[in-house]
């Protein structure tokens, strides 16, 4: 979900000016997750808009609250609202051009195995017999990634992380193999 965060600051504190840089540092380190996808100025010089993709305003307050400004109670006014984009570019939403979704980047590389796995259609046994693990350990992996995805269920998965499922296993064919 898209956020639109407009804030205003107290520029007249002393501290303002000390830590512009790093907040825009903070700014980049956002950006270069995915988390920000745009954003800048308003107000003249006292406050700033940003466009931020969380799951829910409970991510969307974590991934700002490490931000100077706010550590430092520099935020004099906040105002959150849902952007429900109708119109315009896809790309701008971040819904398109994305290679992965940014939480899909947060995955161990044991949970992409384990994911991948999954989406190919294998069982939790036929994982763990794979991995040489046991069922409760996939079980585990499972439920971390599907916490980090913000999903509920193994039919969100395909796309939560952006992908298909494999050709075998759409609907169609395995029709085919029920009649054939």
């Amino acid at each position: 979900m898209t956020y639109v965060v407009e804030r205003t600051f107290r520029t007249l504190d002393h501290r303002f000016s000390g830590l512009w840089g790093a907040h825009e540092t903070f700014l980049h380190t956002l950006s270069a997750r995915g988390t920000l996808i745009g954003g800048g100025p308003w107000d003249g010089e006292g406050g700033e808009i940003l466009l931020v993709d969380a799951p829910d305003e409970i991510a969307l307050h974590r991934a700002l609250r490490p931000d100077p400004l706010v550590r430092e109670s520099l935020v004099a006014q906040s105002r959150i609202r849902n952007w429900n984009i109708a119109y315009g570019r896809p790309g701008f939403t971040g819904a398109a051009g994305r290679t992965a979704p940014p939480a899909a980047a947060a995955l161990t590389p044991h949970e992409r195995r384990i994911t991948h796995l999954v989406l190919a259609g294998h069982t939790n046994n036929d994982i763990a017999a794979r991995l040489g693990v046991s069922c409760r350990a996939v079980e585990q992996h499972l439920t971390r990634v599907y916490r980090k995805l913000s999903i509920r269920r193994r039919a969100q998965l395909a796309p939560a992380l952006g992908a298909t499922l494999p050709e075998t296993l759409t609907p169609a064919r395995a029709q085919e193999r029920l009649t054939a």
